[in-house]
């Protein structure tokens, strides 16, 4: 096959060059160190399903790999036929499946540790055998550090704006402020933060995202909204973008990994995904925070926010605005 630069070239070497131009373009068009197929995208949803979740970048950045070339510098460096041939030969930077379908280019708007890939895996094995002993790893260590030290840094402030919670409309007619309070200790099962028995408070940003939380179709719900009458010190691990300081950085991991993110797996009583947001709720606390703000799992760039100690009753705690009776 005729060749525009690369006839001295064999056939071997030829596949090499075109996959190194491949690879070249998407590092210079993306900036980018993560590309997926479809062979490892779903890899990466379980390991930063926040990411996913919450980043449109990722969301609509996929794209086949002839759109790609046909935008590339590819188009100088080899005839048509080349690209036609070579192309079939392509590999998956990420994985190494051969790259025949859709794939996607993403960058973290942070520098991700390199260890951290191989500490979600160990954070992962301790949680499942032995949840007690997080403390031990070196990862969780820092965690417990890093909210310590950022403790010092919030003051307690009113939360601006107001508040979503909702429950189901079953065996509440007429609801009031206080319907919407934390539930009895004896009816909590471990939570996305809080222990079996131990209730906290789950608040939404915006409606959308409390029924989202909480709804499922065919079933009534009473959404409150209400505005928190009281200061708070709140720890903030919501997809915030950037990151440059070693605190914000294990913040946007924990944000955005499978440690502080994973979705919820099923409706038994011990949630094993839910481990390590437990155990960063008892840093929190340990650390005196009333409040932990996080990015939701059910709702794309919805927000929650989580009262550590909730009070035994809403009156002069809270202020109802409305509440509305919505069908799913």
């Amino acid at each position: 096959m005729r060749s525009r630069y690369f006839e001295a070239n064999t056939e071997e070497e030829r596949i090499s060059i075109f996959q190194e131009y491949f690879d070249r373009d998407i590092e210079t068009f993306f900036t980018s160190s993560i590309s997926c197929c479809t062979e490892c995208h779903d890899d990466f949803r379980a390991q930063w399903p926040g990411t996913v979740s919450h980043d449109l970048e990722l969301q609509y950045g996929h794209q086949t790999v002839d759109d790609f070339i046909e935008q590339s510098r590819i188009q100088d460096a080899f005839h048509a036929e080349e690209i036609e041939h070579y192309s079939k030969f392509l590999e998956c930077p990420n994985c190494g499946a051969t790259l025949d379908r859709d794939f996607w280019i993403y960058e973290h708007p942070f520098r991700v540790p390199r260890e951290f890939f191989d500490q979600l895996g160990e954070i992962a094995q301790l949680a499942s055998r032995t949840p007690f002993l997080l403390l031990t790893h070196e990862f969780a260590a820092e965690v417990f550090e890093i909210i310590l030290g950022q403790a010092a840094k919030v003051a307690p402030a009113l939360i601006e704006g107001t508040l979503f919670r909702s429950r189901r409309a079953d065996g509440v007619p007429n609801p009031m402020l206080q319907d919407f309070g934390a539930p009895p200790s004896d009816k909590v099962p471990e939570g996305r933060y809080n222990h079996a028995a131990h209730p906290m408070m789950y608040l939404a940003k915006a409606k959308e995202t409390a029924l989202a939380e909480v709804g499922s179709q065919g079933a009534r719900f009473h959404v409150a909204e209400v505005e928190l009458l009281s200061p708070f010190r709140v720890l903030n691990l919501s997809s915030l973008g950037e990151a440059e300081t070693r605190a914000e950085i294990v913040f946007q991991c924990l944000a955005r990994s499978a440690l502080c993110a994973a979705p919820r797996l099923g409706e038994g009583w011990t949630k094993r995904e839910y481990v390590f947001t437990r155990f960063v709720a008892d840093c929190a606390r340990h650390a005196g925070f009333d409040a932990i703000e996080f990015g939701s799992t059910k709702h794309p760039s919805g927000t929650n926010i989580v009262l550590l100690e909730p009070p035994a009753t809403l009156d002069g705690f809270a202020k109802l605005l409305t509440i509305e009776t919505l069908d799913l």
